[in-house]
This record gives C-alpha cells, structure tokens and sequence, in this order.
C-alpha cells in the first residue's frame, strides 16, 4: 500500500470542501488504485496555530506540518481575503522543496498568476486527474498509465 500524506490548502472553502476533495480521493481510491492511501493534513480555521502571535511563527508551524507530506494541493480560486494566508503555503511548500498540486475548483480566472507559476501540476475537479497527479509527484507511476503500457 503506497501511503500520501497530503498537506492540503482549504481554509478559505465553505463547509463541505474539505469533504468534497476527500471524496474525490477516496473515489480515486475505490475506483482506480485501492493502493491509494492518502492522509489530508491541513491548518485549518479552528486550529490553534491560527492564534500564533507572528506571521514567522504561523509560518513555521505549517512548515512543521507540511514537512512529512508529499505535496500541497491546493484549491485555487482563493479569495482575496485569504490570499496572506495561502502565500505562507506556498512560501513554505517552496523552501521545504514540496510540489504543489492546483486543483481549479472554481473558473481558472480566479486562479492567481503565484498558484500558476509555482505549480507542478494543475488539475480539474476530477478523481482521476487529482489521484493520477499525487501518484505521479511521489514517483510512482499512475494505474492507469500502467494500464496503457
């Protein structure tokens, strides 16, 4: 069984993103590669972290989170109101050399120029796309591309 821990950006998501994207994963898992174990990890609203007395020291306490996970995935479209919060995702997916996942929620106008750019791989709201991108960033090949093969 090939474990994923997944330090997902969704603090700025209605209630039911965190369940949604969790479906999406847990589908990829029962419909496409049962091998598929993922684990999300996150800060999210109600996390303590959020009381911190610093930028640095929130900073560092999503590093201290993102460090044994294989990637950010993050869905885009963030509002303007939560854009300091994920630029301290990204920064630390950056320096903690973490490939970032971008899933397109929402139409990609509202994606911002950083997610693009610092994005390994950009995805739909599709189990197949967001499994097959996760699997491919930890260097196992995707199921389907075995299939093909």
């Amino acid at each position: 069984m090939a474990h994923y821990p997944l330090f997902v950006s969704y603090t700025w998501l209605v209630q039911d993103g965190p369940d949604r994207l969790y479906s999406l994963l847990e589908n990829y898992r029962l419909r496409l590669d049962p091998e598929f174990d993922h684990q999300m990890v996150s800060v999210s609203r109600d996390d303590p972290v959020q009381q911190l007395p610093s930028k640095k020291a929130l900073a560092l306490a999503i590093e201290e989170k993102m460090k044994t996970c294989i990637c950010l995935v993050v869905l885009a479209g963030v509002f303007e109101e939560y854009k300091r919060w994920l630029d301290l995702e990204l920064d630390s997916a950056k320096r903690l050399g973490k490939p970032i996942v971008l899933v397109e929620a929402v139409a990609s106008k509202f994606t911002s120029a950083k997610e693009k750019r610092m994005a390994k791989k950009i995805v739909k709201w599709d189990m197949q796309e967001l499994g097959e991108a996760i699997v491919s960033l930890s260097g196992r090949t995707p199921v389907s591309k075995k299939k093909e093969a």
